[in-house]
């Protein structure tokens, strides 16, 4: 299967589901044990509101290689049924980005922007408080 050929939104549905998992694994391995813990925690992670920060972030860091921004901007230039906020297009196009290179088996760049992702989000609950 070549995810060149694969409808952004279905990457997209593909990278929510990664991103998911990749967030409850961090949550519970930092000793998070109580549901409503994990889901009020996790929600700092999967919002589009931190999905758009984190993907404008690295875009300006160029974090990403060129091809990497080209199924970002894939991602985020597909219309959906839903909302069509500039926030709502950019965490779709993240999305699109990690399940492609879910299908592209590059679990070890998932990882990398992975562990960047979390930094970003953690620096900006730190401002919060």
């Amino acid at each position: 299967m070549n995810p060149d050929f694969i409808n952004p939104l279905v990457l997209a549905y593909l990278g929510d589901s990664v991103l998911e998992l990749l967030v409850r694994e961090y949550l519970i391995n930092n000793d998070l044990q109580k549901v409503n813990e994990l889901y009020q925690k996790a929600t700092h992670y999967v919002s589009s509101k931190a999905h758009e920060d984190f993907i404008l972030y690295i875009l300006e860091q160029n974090f990403l290689t060129e091809k990497e921004v080209g199924i970002f901007k894939r991602g985020r230039n597909t219309k959906t049924n839903k909302r069509d906020s500039k926030e709502h297009r950019y965490s779709t196009g993240f999305e699109c980005l990690i399940g492609y290179l879910y299908l592209n088996n590059q679990k070890e760049r998932i990882y990398e922007i992975f562990d960047e992702f979390k930094k970003r989000v953690n620096e900006l609950e730190n401002e919060e408080i």
